[in-house]
């Protein structure tokens, strides 16, 4: 490390320090969890925002912030970089609707529905290209039948603008003449997308950091916004992806965007196009990715219980069908209903199987101790014969647990 380096680092911690108290403040006033982005990255562009107000430090930017709550959207759409455009990357789009879009009908087969999810949607422009290129290959009266587009994003102010299907001139410079006059209507100096293909188009929040997967997609569209995330919550949200989409499901991604390190979840079928075909199997640690829950903060009861339980249901899914010990369906009633008593007490005090046994030892190594040890140099008489015998006028006598204890009987037993 450099002399420069050296003077710097006792600075650029503090630094830092302030701004994960920035960004916890955001969480717990605003709900946006930013832990999942790319932590250089982010600083850029809260530092950016923070020039233009006249704001030096972050501390003092929280002051700011809560002086002025008007001012979390600019920084929200300062550091959510909504930058789209219809038909980005025309080239990539062209591959989809030449060769993914046509395998996908064949596929489903007529009358099926088609479920596809555009993710980080933004103000809507992708998702309407999708809406575009479907629409032309079923034609409107399919398309208003059997498609759902679910466009979600986290930014509430793109999402309005997205709902209303409104855009300039200027926007639509990349959609081709004969399209833009076969899907969007005049209104005014800008052009609004039909209304009635506009209703197979769902809008939502989604956060991608901490909400579930939209599920059984045949296509998923997430295109430049994985790039902004690291490794790790990368990871987590492709495991996701997988399990969201059907077994034959395609995943579209951005071009600055690749899954190297997820080959067994995903395929390249068009790798310059960044289009990935699902695999019908993934490994274990993806399954547990996907199956792992958003960080939650303290460890309350409600933290440490979820953690195991997430942990031993991944296990199940990736073990054999049926355990090699007999299972509940092996009992009669009674023990079925025993058994899941035992087992409801370990999950709910976070203990697994083995740890389920130990406690039951330990149990009746106390219950024992309760009743009192044999005095030394005393063996401990064998337990009584429960065979009923015969009194001398022939009775039946009762059994012997239900005799009443003689006073002194069994001392030191």
């Amino acid at each position: 490390m450099s002399t420069e380096e050296r003077q710097r680092a006792p600075v650029e911690e503090p630094r830092k320090n302030d701004f994960v108290k920035l960004l916890e403040y955001l969480k717990d006033t605003r709900g946006f969890d930013f832990s999942g982005y790319k932590l250089s990255s982010l600083m850029r562009r809260v530092q950016k925002r923070m020039q233009q107000v006249g704001v030096t430090s972050h501390s003092d930017y929280i002051d700011f912030l809560e002086v002025h709550p008007d001012e979390f959207n600019p920084l929200f759409n300062t550091v959510l970089i909504n930058v789209t455009a219809f038909f980005r990357d025309p080239q990539a789009w062209q591959a989809l609707r030449e060769r993914i879009l046509p395998r996908i009908l064949e596929e489903k087969g007529e009358g099926l529905p088609i479920r596809c999810w555009s993710a980080g949607c933004a103000s809507g422009e992708e998702a309407y290209t999708l809406a575009i290129l479907l629409a032309e290959a079923l034609g409107d009266q399919e398309f208003r039948r059997r498609v759902k587009i679910y466009a979600t994003d986290v930014d509430d102010e793109a999402l309005a603008q997205a709902r209303q299907g409104s855009y300039a001139a200027a926007q639509l410079a990349e959609v081709p003449a004969e399209l833009a006059e076969r899907y969007f209507e005049k209104a005014g100096d800008r052009r609004v997308f039909r209304t009635d293909l506009r209703r197979s188009l769902i809008f939502g929040r989604h956060d991608l950091v901490q909400d579930a997967a939209i599920s059984r997609l045949d296509l998923l569209v997430c295109r430049n916004t994985l790039m902004y995330l690291n490794s790790e919550t990368q990871s987590k949200i492709l495991a996701r992806f997988h399990f969201a989409l059907n077994r034959n499901g395609y995943l579209f991604l951005g071009k600055a965007e690749t899954l190297l390190s997820h080959s067994t979840s995903f395929r390249p079928e068009d790798l310059k196009s960044r289009i990935f075909q699902r695999t019908p199997t993934s490994n274990l640690r993806d399954r547990m990715l996907a199956l792992t829950p958003p960080s939650t903060s303290g460890d309350g009861p409600a933290a440490a219980a979820g953690r195991p339980v997430r942990v031993r249901e991944a296990a199940f899914e990736a073990g054999p069908a049926r355990p090699a010990a007999p299972g509940p369906e092996d009992l009669l009633p009674a023990g079925r209903a025993a058994l899941a008593h035992r087992r409801g007490l370990c999950v709910a005090v976070g203990l697994g199987a083995a740890g389920g046994r130990v406690a039951a030892g330990r149990r009746r190594a106390a219950h024992a101790g309760d009743r009192g040890a044999p005095p030394a140099g005393r063996r401990r008489r064998p337990a009584r014969s429960q065979h009923r015998v015969p009194g001398p006028d022939g009775a039946d006598p009762a059994p012997p647990r239900a005799r009443a204890r003689q006073p002194g009987a069994g001392d030191g037993l």
